[in-house]
């Protein structure tokens, strides 16, 4: 774990999911990072076991400049014990936070031909059970004077991607579920009401970091949203996707 020097107790947030070896969810975890770091939060980046130390390490000292704190934290999302102690592991290293980020992510490519039980069970494993037991363990972390104290609540953002709009044959399991994590955001803001707000985010194939990074700035802190999905895809969502295998 890597931290930056500490500074004056601010929010925090935890954003898992976006800081591994490929180039548009590294590119996110830093517009993350910095984005949140602007606007006064202290950020704690979940790793994976694959990731490069040397982007965690580099990504600490981007919000440290910022005059934030910023913890690296190892975890291997496919695993739910692992997701469902990042949120303590967050409060040892910069404190309780009051903001989750999960970017789902598509673990491997598999279609109608070669989805079986073992390929559905990894994407579950990664992009449901994994943000299921995060928010429920935000849950656990918030007091119960949150529920009437509004400045006590916090916040879950799940980061979807264009499979949830448009067929994805080729990838089978993660279309599957993208819809299965939109539908589990309106439950789960039902469920961890008024505790935790949680809502979705959805981005394109060719998303502009900044603009997601600043959707999920916005969420995180606009009391009065909940159960509802954002969309930041510049329309994308709205044409039909080109013929091919992967559409």
């Amino acid at each position: 774990m890597t931290v930056s020097a500490d500074t004056s107790t601010p929010r925090i947030a935890l954003v898992a999911g976006a800081l591994d070896s490929a180039a548009d969810a590294a590119s996110l975890g830093r517009a993350l990072a910095t984005a949140f770091a602007q606007r006064g939060w202290d950020v704690a980046l979940q790793r994976s076991a694959g990731a490069p130390r040397a982007a965690g390490d580099a990504l600490v000292a981007e919000v440290a400049a910022r005059g934030r704190r910023a913890a690296v934290l190892d975890a291997d999302l496919a695993l739910e014990a692992d997701a469902g102690a990042l949120v303590a592991a967050c409060g040892t290293a910069l404190g309780r936070p009051t903001c989750v980020v999960f970017v789902s992510a598509c673990a491997g490519t598999d279609d109608a031909q070669t989805v079986d039980a073992a390929s559905l069970a990894g994407a579950l494993a990664r992009n449901v059970t994994a943000p299921l037991a995060l928010a429920r363990a935000l849950a656990d972390a918030t007091p119960d004077a949150a529920r009437d104290d509004e400045t006590l609540r916090a916040c879950v953002i799940h980061v979807l991607d264009q499979a949830l709009f448009h067929p994805a044959p080729a990838r089978l399991s993660h279309a599957l579920m993208q819809a299965a994590l939109n539908r589990a955001t309106a439950a789960l803001a039902l469920a961890l009401a008024p505790k935790v707000r949680v809502a979705a985010l959805v981005r394109g194939h060719a998303p502009h970091a900044d603009d997601i990074a600043a959707a999920a700035c916005y969420l995180a802190s606009a009391p009065g949203v909940t159960g509802a999905t954002l969309t930041v895809d510049g329309g994308e969502h709205l044409v039909p996707p080109a013929a091919g295998p992967n559409e």
